[in-house]
């Protein structure tokens, strides 16, 4: 009796290493510098400090989020999106397109203004 419940707390330990892990660690393993063309962007109601980006490819989230880097600076980021320009940015997490899961940009790094689409 003992050792099966031994085993459940190992292994609910060793889950929890994991989960937490990758919590801490998401940003050094996930971390990538990408080129994106924003074709529309929205404000997450009723909340300050997260946004959508939408890119030709993906739905990326520009959020303030303390794993990432203590990033806080959705606020600024935001504005300087327009549509129809092409950016260079820095993001961190992985997209699951069939959960609700985005990549954070914490920063940009480069713009390009094409302005292809109607503003």
């Amino acid at each position: 009796m003992m050792s099966k419940i031994s085993l459940v707390f190992g292994i609910l330990i060793i889950l929890c290493v994991f989960v937490f892990g990758f919590v801490f660690f998401e940003p050094v393993f996930t971390e990538e510098v990408v080129d994106i063309t924003v074709i529309n962007k929205e404000k997450w109601p009723g909340e300050r400090g997260r946004y959508f980006i939408f890119s030709e490819t993906e739905v990326f989230l520009n959020e303030d989020n303390y794993y990432h880097n203590n990033k806080t600076n959705a606020d600024e980021l935001y504005p300087l999106f327009k549509r129809g320009d092409s950016y260079k940015v820095k993001v961190v997490g992985w997209s699951l397109p069939f959960l609700p899961r985005f990549r954070n940009i914490l920063t940009v790094l480069e713009k390009r203004e094409t302005n292809f689409l109607p503003k």
